[in-house]
């Protein structure tokens, strides 16, 4: 069948209707449209005709005995409850560049505001465990970044997501969040990201999903968000990731859709590191500094250079701690010696430290990190131990 101008507004409350049947990617979706002369028509087409257009019959089958319970009204009801609005690919001010990569998503969701014009956007993304290198980056990166407009995008997960998201809402700058869960309250993710999620709205940005808001976070949707992360940015920031990580993924993504891939070099004896170092290794865009970033967007720094290398420095010593005694004398100063170079320390390393200078015991250098924690001196990030 031939293809007219599509309707907008009607194709918009079809194409609403055909991504809650989470079967019908953007690929098939694009095969309907090419088929049909207006979506209603596509929506309500014989098993025969979804067949010809591209869905194979069990999928069509599926789809047809699905759409008997399905309710526009009730869904728009839905949507309208948890202040959810959505844009198609056919929308105006659908993201242009996202429009750009392979397979585009035909519906957003979103809760906030989406610039969608806007085409200084950064994607940042690392490892969930992320370590005192990765928030000293961010910190020291990020700030000059955000003073000059542009909009920082990831996926609002633990670790370098979440650092990167409140850097952008503590330098009075947007951030976007794109999920792999729907954006119903119930399914934001991960939950203890919920409050991050409600400043993000508050202070002028926007969470994004491509999946229906009832959508659980299934382990599947996260490497399909991960090509919306990057296919809405300029650029990818790649900070702190293992060799097989949703990071890399996001990378590859950014590769394929023509987008340049930044990397932050890492500890060569770290694993968080793999992904970073690998990537350098093919050729990525190496970054030493906020002026690297704003080179990829031809903006030249607002400020002295020698004043934005430290403008987002954190302060990584407790300065008016007073050691109880020489135990935490001697575990204070490796503890500060490690924070100071950006990384945590282990016990085991810990323990093999001391033995140059004492010889404290296993039992007594684990009571002495306790008590720094409990007094909020110290931190256990997991991978080791900093100063706060």
């Amino acid at each position: 069948m031939a293809t007219p101008q599509l309707n907008i507004s009607q194709s918009n409350q079809y194409l609403l209707g055909f991504s809650y049947f989470l079967k019908i990617g953007p690929i098939t979706m694009k095969k309907i449209e090419q088929y049909f002369s207006d979506l209603k028509l596509a929506f309500w087409a014989s098993n025969s005709e979804l067949e010809k257009a591209g869905l194979n019959q069990k999928i069509s089958n599926e789809f047809i005995n699905w759409r008997k319970n399905f309710s526009f009204s009730g869904t728009l009801q839905e949507l309208d409850k948890e202040k959810i609005k959505f844009l198609t690919w056919h929308d105006i001010n659908y993201p242009k560049l996202l429009l750009e990569i392979p397979a585009p998503p035909f519906i957003l969701y979103y809760r906030g505001k989406l610039n969608n014009q806007k085409n200084k956007r950064l994607a940042v993304v690392g490892s969930r465990l992320h370590s005192a290198y990765a928030e000293k980056i961010i910190n020291e990166l990020l700030p000059e970044v955000i003073k000059n407009e542009i909009e920082i995008i990831s996926g609002l997960a633990k670790g370098v997501d979440a650092l990167a998201h409140c850097a952008a809402l503590n330098n009075c700058g947007i951030t976007l969040a794109v999920l792999g869960s729907g954006l119903s309250a119930k399914n934001i993710y991960p939950p203890c990201n919920k409050i991050l999620a409600e400043n993000i709205i508050k202070n002028g940005g926007a969470i994004i999903s491509e999946f229906p808001p009832n959508t659980p976070p299934l382990k599947q949707n996260f490497p399909q968000r991960n090509r919306i992360i990057s296919g809405l940015a300029s650029a990818t920031l790649i900070i702190e990731a293992q060799a097989k990580s949703g990071a890399l993924i996001t990378a590859n993504y950014s590769l394929e859709q023509n987008r340049e891939v930044l990397v932050v070099p890492g500890n060569i004896f770290s694993t968080y590191s793999d992904g970073p170092n690998n990537l350098i290794k093919l050729g990525a865009k190496v970054i030493t500094n906020s002026e690297d970033i704003l080179e990829v967007f031809n903006i030249e720094p607002r400020t002295d250079p020698k004043l934005a290398k430290h403008s987002g420095q954190k302060r990584f010593f407790t300065p008016n701690f007073i050691p109880e005694n020489d135990n935490e004398k001697i575990i204070y100063q490796i503890l500060k010696s490690a924070t100071e170079r950006a990384e945590a320390i282990s016990t085991d390393e810990i323990i093999k430290t001391t033995k140059k200078v004492s010889q404290l015991d296993t039992a007594t250098i684990n009571s002495t990190l306790s008590m720094l924690e409990i007094r909020g001196v110290a931190k256990n990030e997991g991978i080791g131990y900093s100063l706060n």
